[in-house]
């Protein structure tokens, strides 16, 4: 889907329009657009005067508001342990709102909580380390000068 044509534009397909000297389809062959666009941008103008593009929303609207996000960072500040699927229980139960894990992924998304633990670290603070497994990649390297 394409940008919306700029505030610029509209404003002078409608007052070519409304000079009157040409016809809607002509307006919109001079100005490169679809003489569909020109019928809807004059019936909004006349409506509503209005020229600005409207705001497009994809999807259905979500299910939990800014309330429910409140609560679930209650519930968090209380008890910071809290899973996915024991934060949409408590959902359900308490506030009546029956949602999917995802959908209480998505909200601590929106308000920027990591759900995600970290991994594991020992007490002291150094990492455990990497080894590189090399036992079986001798055949499938490539041949390099001092193979030869």
């Amino acid at each position: 889907m394409g940008a919306a044509y700029s505030v610029d534009l509209r404003r002078k397909v409608v007052q070519a329009c409304e000079r009157g000297t040409a016809s809607q389809a002509q307006v919109a062959r001079f100005f490169g657009v679809s003489q569909a666009f020109v019928e809807k941008l004059l019936r909004l103008y006349r409506r509503t005067g209005a020229l600005e593009p409207g705001r497009k929303r994809a999807g259905r609207p979500g299910l939990l508001d800014a309330a429910a996000g409140e609560q679930v960072q209650r519930w968090l500040a209380e008890q910071n342990d809290l899973t996915l699927a024991e934060i949409a229980e408590r959902l359900q139960t308490q506030c009546g709102v029956t949602v999917s894990m995802s959908c209480v992924h998505r909200l601590l998304q929106r308000m920027h909580m990591r759900r995600k633990k970290k991994p594991f670290t020992p007490a002291n603070g150094t990492r455990r380390p990497y080894y590189w497994h090399v036992s079986n990649t001798g055949h499938n390297s490539p041949r390099t000068h001092a193979d030869s």
